[in-house]
């Protein structure tokens, strides 16, 4: 992908304002090209009303509100990057609340929801006090979403953390940051593949 013409979506979806992970993705951003443009989001600023399964009653109405500028960040971005700490081996609420809306979006009359995030590239940067093992769960849920949706998956960048600023000793993952998004394991350019077993949603 030309980096002129990417636009990185960054989702914060703690609860903690400037916690360790969203200080790890201002690392990781810095260190991408000047013309690369960026947008933060704060998830917990753009609330959702709670997601309801309509699928099988009635189509689903046109987002509004926070619904609305959320999707058109998503639409507007090349690649969405989720910012989180680990809350339980998974997602924060405000991140899983986010995805749940997708599942809305790809049944919503007009938006072409899954034709227009074909090619995005999905990330995360995931902090936690534990070892990098414990967010395998949370990373394999990114993996097959980006599969399902036919989005590159960008990688996982991984540092410790617990009490505020934690972060700023894990020399190792502040140096991991200044490359991430041009790591050689990425996924980035490279043609996405659906698993074999992923031929409906997820939801259905």
């Amino acid at each position: 992908m030309d980096t002129a013409a990417r636009r990185f979506l960054f989702l914060l979806s703690s609860t903690r304002r400037m916690g360790n992970s969203e200080q790890l993705a201002y690392c990781a951003a810095y260190n991408l090209p000047p013309n690369a443009t960026q947008q933060w989001l704060h998830l917990q600023d753009y609330p959702l009303p709670y997601f309801v399964d309509m699928r099988h009653h009635t189509p689903y109405p046109q987002p509004c509100g926070n619904a609305q500028v959320l999707l058109e960040a998503t639409l507007a971005a090349t690649d969405l990057v989720l910012v989180a700490p680990l809350y339980w081996y998974s997602l924060p609420v405000h991140a899983k609340h986010y995805l749940d809306y997708w599942s809305a979006w790809l049944r919503t009359p007009g938006l072409n929801f899954r034709e227009e995030m074909r090619g995005k590239t999905l990330w995360s940067i995931v902090v936690s006090s534990g070892d990098r093992s414990e967010t395998k769960p949370l990373e394999d849920s990114l993996v097959l979403t980006a599969k399902y949706m036919q989005m590159p998956w960008g990688g996982m960048l991984y540092g410790t953390g617990s009490r505020p600023n934690d972060i700023q000793d894990d020399k190792a993952a502040l140096e991991r940051a200044k490359s991430f998004f041009q790591s050689s394991k990425s996924s980035v350019g490279k043609t996405p593949v659906l698993l074999p077993s992923m031929k409906i949603s997820p939801q259905d």
